[in-house]
This record gives C-alpha cells, sequence and structure tokens, in this order.
C-alpha cells in the first residue's frame, strides 16, 4: 500500500477562498521545478494546475498538489 495521500480536489469556491488568503494558487508561481516534477511522478492523479498549504498534525503549513473541480455550466433563465 502506498504511503502517498491522494490529491484533494475543491471545489471552485474552496479554492478561490484559499487562494485570496494566500494559501493556494496556480502551480505557475512555484519556481522550484523539482517540486513539480516529484508531484507529477508521485501524484499521477494531479492535473499539474494548483497547490494549496495545508496544516499537519503539528499545525506546521505543508505544500501540496491539488486539483480543482471543473465549473458547472450554467442554464439560462426561462
Amino acid at each position: 500500500m502506498s504511503d502517498i495521500a491522494a490529491v484533494e480536489t475543491l471545489t471552485r469556491e474552496q479554492y478561490l477562498r484559499r487562494q485570496y488568503h494566500a494559501t493556494a494558487g496556480p502551480s505557475t508561481e512555484i519556481e522550484d521545478t523539482a517540486v513539480l516534477e516529484r508531484w507529477r511522478s508521485q501524484q499521477p492523479d494531479w492535473r499539474g494546475k494548483y497547490w494549496t498549504l495545508t496544516p499537519d498534525e503539528d499545525e506546521v503549513l505543508r505544500l501540496h498538489p491539488i486539483n480543482v473541480a471543473a465549473r458547472r455550466a450554467t442554464t439560462p433563465a426561462a
């Protein structure tokens, strides 16, 4: 069994809230390409677009890859 956790998927609203609080953003903001390459090799379900900071058991913020759910299509009012 793998010790690597699955990539978390956030709703668009959750992502925007975290981005507002500077705890999430696009992967283009990460300058260390080794981090992105490691995520791509270790997390095959990561789409490669977003990251987040999440606290660990000691409340230390850790950098993690995330996916953001696609926007829902809106239906025009009748």
